[in-house]
């Protein structure tokens, strides 16, 4: 069975990697990979399907796709074809009368060039979705809009993982839909579906610790016995996560409070030696009372086993930067309880006094007012932009330390937290759960999709040529357009009259065969003999440009 949406793929979505994907990208493991990682694992082992197209930039770039499908555990118990389609291919695939699937998914929000191939004179009817990450860079935000101003259709969608982010996109397309319209009149009612569908988790890789998973991790990490071990998952970053001063400040008063002995740990990363520094400074400077340990979260062992060592799991993100909380799903499917900010898809996914608790967050409207106009004006940075908009939001500490003093001080309350996390993982968060949601919404958009009208002069973005450049040349060919071969003339042969060789015919024997058999006719004649060796017309109509401007056939103008 055929996989009711194609993938477009590439690696830097889909895989786990510390280094950055190009010049001048964040170092350090990002979660939108994780996510991407877990993502394709999952849709490989829990999909309900054969045979998978994916839509790759290129073959190379589809390597890893290729290795991690041969490799897969699922691969041991069913034969799975995978197609590979170059962007290159696209039309020619999927505008075919047997399209390879009837949707194709994004790792991001679908890309409006798919939606401008689709308005052409071959339209592919296929529905093009997406998923949201991180929705905070100016690049983001055009790509929402795009979904107003692109072609998109109302069979498209973008999938959000979480309530909190359906709102924002909401308002980002409300907004623009009411520049647009101030400025053009009208709306466009044909926006895409957006659909909340969560991330998920493994629960047997993400599970409760044993005695001796617990023994052991707090071993190796050095904790004791008589210690409230508080984890921190993610990535080490003041400005661009999580401002680690409300969790050092609940420790340190949790600590005095309750007199009981507690050791953070942070199982994270840091793009800079610097900003790792910084936070060991901070937690001497702001939680004197509490043992701070700091370990290597992009070594895949620590990631795995430092959940069975920890009594609580604390994340207090305060930045527009973070939009869901893998790790929430990861501690709680670990039955550990929650302490976390009431922020964003934190929100839906931490039950309040029943699997954790949520800190409020509170935000001043003008202290960060211009922000944005400052971000696309050149006067700040992306980074510098995060970091003024993490400024203006306040995580509250006393709440914070009330609730971790709680934790801390009642083991029975952790237990029950801990169990009912577990639970409401296994029954809604698990990555199985997902797939079936993905596949089943995937089906609909399949079914919606409406047969896209031709357009004769090609993608409004940018017409064909015979349209944009229509008053460029004296005159343009027509078919009626009389062509007769020079005698003597060769076929060229040279690096100057070979180059976009790919869009003629290919087999030159059979092309001095074809144009040996004719002196003189129309262009439509001359196309017609050609047809027979040609792949398609328009490689027909190349070839006869390159033999009339390289003096092989003369026109009669």
């Amino acid at each position: 069975m055929q996989s009711p949406a194609a993938l477009c793929y590439h690696p830097d979505a889909y895989l786990e990697r510390s280094t950055p994907a190009g010049p001048g990208g964040p170092a350090g493991l990002m979660g939108r990979q994780v996510a991407g990682h877990q993502f394709l694992d999952a849709f490989l082992a829990h999909g309900s399907w054969q045979s998978l197209t994916a839509v790759v930039p290129t073959r190379e770039l589809a390597e890893p796709l290729v290795r991690t499908c041969r490799d897969h555990s699922s691969s041991r118990h069913a034969v799975r074809k995978l197609h590979l389609v170059p962007e290159a291919d696209f039309l020619a695939e999927f505008a075919s009368p047997s399209p390879p699937a009837k949707v194709l998914h994004f790792p991001t929000p679908p890309d409006e060039r798919f939606a401008w191939l689709r308005h052409s004179p071959r339209p592919a009817p296929v529905a093009l979705c997406g998923v949201t990450h991180t929705l905070a860079s100016p690049q983001a935000v055009a790509a929402l809009c795009a979904l107003l101003t692109a072609p998109f259709a109302s069979c498209d969608a973008l999938i959000c993982t979480s309530e909190a982010v359906r709102a924002m996109v909401r308002a980002v397309l409300d907004d623009y839909g009411d520049y647009l319209a101030e400025r053009f009149g009208g709306r466009n009612h044909l926006r895409p579906r957006l659909e909340v569908i969560p991330l998920g988790v493994n629960p047997e890789r993400y599970r409760p610790a044993t005695r001796d998973d617990r023994q052991r991790s707090r071993a190796n990490l050095q904790v004791t016995d008589d210690e409230m071990m508080v984890l921190c998952v993610g990535r080490l970053s003041h400005h661009a996560k999580a401002h680690p001063f409300p969790l050092f400040h609940a420790a340190n008063e949790s600590a005095k409070r309750t007199g009981q002995k507690v050791h953070v740990v942070f199982a994270g990363w840091a793009a800079h030696p610097s900003v790792a520094q910084a936070f060991r400074d901070g937690a001497n400077r702001f939680a004197p009372n509490v043992r701070t340990s700091f370990v290597d979260g992009q070594n895949a062992t620590i990631r795995q086993t430092v959940w069975h060592a920890a009594d609580i799991f604390a994340s207090l993100p305060d930045n527009i930067q973070e939009t869901f909380g893998l790790v929430i799903l990861e501690a709680m499917a670990c039955g550990l309880p929650v302490l976390a900010s009431d922020w964003n898809g934190y929100r839906d996914l931490v039950v309040e006094n029943e699997t954790g608790f949520r800190v409020p967050t509170f935000s001043l409207p003008e202290a960060a007012s211009g922000a944005t106009l400052r971000l696309l004006a050149g006067q700040t940075n992306y980074d510098h932009f995060l970091a003024e908009c993490s400024q203006s939001v306040i995580v509250d500490l006393e709440a914070a330390t009330v609730r971790l003093s709680r934790l801390v001080s009642d083991a029975a309350l952790r237990l029950r937290f801990g169990q009912a996390g577990r639970e409401r993982v296994v029954n809604r968060f698990t990555w199985s759960r997902v797939v079936q949601r993905y596949e089943a919404f995937w089906r609909e958009l399949a079914d919606a999709v409406p047969p896209f009208p031709a357009r004769q002069q090609g993608p409004a973005k940018y017409p064909y040529l015979a349209r944009t450049f229509a008053n460029y040349p004296t005159r343009w060919l027509e078919p009626t357009t009389i062509l007769e071969r020079v005698p003597g003339a060769q076929l060229p042969d040279h690096p100057l009259t070979n180059f976009s060789a790919n869009l003629r015919i290919a087999n030159m024997a059979k092309l001095q065969q074809a144009i040996s058999s004719r002196e003189i006719g129309t262009l439509a004649e001359w196309t017609a003999d050609l047809s027979a060796i040609g792949e398609r017309s328009e490689s027909n109509l190349a070839t006869i440009a390159w033999l009339l401007k390289y003096g092989v056939l003369r026109g009669h103008v």
